[in-house]
């Protein structure tokens, strides 16, 4: 899925929804949402959800049905790192938009760096490429992988402008 496949998506997700529901978005649909990487990714990766995203799941394979998508195009695999994340993480979720009853958060860059580092795949060494990590901020925010961190950096060499 491209940028406009999620937001097609979210908007017809938002569209069938009863209550307000907000979701956190992780991974590499993150990055696609944000612009740092140009390229397709399967799904969006629920960080976190309210309500639960199986209180909703319904719908998610509807919207999957209509649109001819995955029926986990939304799914909260991502969870399993999320306790790598500092408790104070939606503090730096950026607004991606309302989309009805949907409201679309996007995890902040350096919580997507701990992220991809825990992850390390393949893919997500590229990913990390582009969101480009400093040391100095890396530190700042998360000391305790900093070290880890400062190995991937000295291995991989990102751009150093960006932090």
């Amino acid at each position: 899925m491209q940028r406009d496949d999620f937001l097609r998506a979210f908007e017809a997700l938002g569209a069938r929804l009863g209550p307000r529901t907000e979701i956190v978005v992780a991974g590499g649909s993150a990055l696609v949402l944000l612009g740092i990487v140009d390229r397709s990714t399967a799904d969006a990766d629920a960080v976190a959800s309210h309500p639960k995203l199986s209180t909703f799941a319904r719908e998610v394979a509807a919207v999957a049905d209509d649109l001819d998508l995955a029926p986990t195009w939304v799914n909260d695999g991502v969870t399993a790192y999320r306790d790598l994340l500092p408790p104070d993480f939606a503090s730096r979720t950026v607004f991606l938009g309302t989309f009805d009853q949907l409201t679309v958060r996007v995890l902040g860059r350096e919580d997507l760096i701990i992220i991809k580092l825990a992850a390390s795949r393949p893919r997500d060494l590229d990913d990390l490429h582009a969101l480009a990590p400093t040391l100095p901020r890396i530190n700042s925010l998360y000391p305790r992988d900093a070290l880890r961190m400062q190995l991937y950096l000295e291995q991989h060499g990102p751009t150093p402008e960006r932090s």
